[in-house]
């Protein structure tokens, strides 16, 4: 048997088996993947027998872990997995539930962290009021998506499927079990406040009210998120597993990045809020670099730093009540 392609299924089998959740058994689960008994998926775990290239396709689609080795981490070029999103409800649906299942998991993997350079809002911090998550999936669908069956409505908390509300809000529970690490600027709230002003200009709120409501949801979101960072934590019996830092340069784009035991996966922002991935080895150990750069350039402010971290909400909310005013 070759040396190296033993080597290289072991640590493949090893990534998988961090990445895996906590709670199943992998031998199990490996064999019912491969359709074989608990001793064959052994002698592959072992490195005894070697994995053909259609059980290496069959772990990678049930793991969501790309095949990737040490090999490729001097190639310029990088593959990406996406979910591919066209003007189409059910698309939008698959890929909603896509994510909230990708964030569960990384949730229930033992020691797992998500370190996160914003550029905007990350979407799960809007998910806190049925109204405001029909919001914002309407608008995705409406603006960016372009949709046809939103093409001439008016935003209407009725126009968005109750399960796309229900998938949002239980991203967001997933997403306050993990730990997390955010990288903010005073810029990265921006985003959601165009939106809201957008849709007021263009018509496409029924009225007045409903466009305030929007403003007043927003300040809901930032109070929520002063109160995690006040904690440094996103549970209630706060518990800590949330740091929040706030830096003074330009982040320019959304980038994610994923630890699972000895499994990282980068996420990079694409068509606004839609992202692919990646495990190659050199994109994340320069994306690591990149983001662990910017948090030495940027202040902590959860549980500590007090006037920095007041200062930084209270620009948050100005911009809101300036967008308040500019509606009424």
């Amino acid at each position: 048997m070759d040396k190296n392609a033993r080597n290289t299924q072991l640590d493949f089998l090893m990534r998988v088996k961090d990445s895996a959740p906590q709670n199943i058994s992998f031998v199990d689960e490996l064999a019912e993947v491969l359709g074989m008994s608990n001793d064959s998926a052994y002698r592959r775990l072992r490195g005894e027998t070697l994995l053909g290239i259609d059980e290496i396709a069959a772990i990678c689609k049930h793991f969501k872990v790309p095949f990737e080795t040490e090999v490729q981490k001097d190639v310029s070029s990088v593959s990406f997995n996406f979910l591919q999103l066209e003007d189409k409800p059910e698309n939008f649906a698959k890929w909603l539930e896509s994510l909230n299942r990708d964030v569960k998991h990384i949730s229930s993997v033992q020691g797992s962290h998500i370190l996160y350079a914003a550029d905007d809002v990350p979407i799960w911090h809007h998910f806190i009021h049925n109204e405001f998550i029909a919001f914002k999936l309407f608008y995705w669908m409406k603006s960016i998506l372009n949709i046809p069956a939103y093409a001439s409505s008016k935003f209407s908390l009725g126009l968005v499927d109750s399960s796309l509300i229900k998938n949002a809000q239980e991203l967001l529970q997933h997403y306050n079990k993990t730990q997390s690490t955010e990288i903010w600027t005073e810029d990265t709230m921006n985003s959601t406040l165009k939106q809201v002003e957008y849709f007021w200009e263009s018509g496409f709120f029924e009225d007045k009210a409903t466009a305030l409501r929007m403003c007043e949801y927003i300040m809901e979101v930032i109070e929520t998120l002063e109160e995690k960072v006040k904690h440094g934590s996103k549970l209630q019996s706060k518990e800590e597993n949330f740091q929040l830092y706030m830096s003074e340069v330009m982040v320019g784009n959304n980038s994610i990045l994923v630890s699972m035991g000895k499994t990282k996966v980068a996420y990079v922002s694409n068509n606004t809020f839609n992202f692919m991935s990646t495990t190659n080895p050199g994109l994340i150990e320069e994306n690591e670099k990149w983001l662990k750069n910017l948090i030495k350039k940027s202040v902590l402010i959860s549980g500590v730093s007090e006037k920095q971290r007041n200062r930084f909400f209270n620009i948050l909310k100005d911009k809101v009540e300036l967008l308040k005013r500019k509606i009424k």
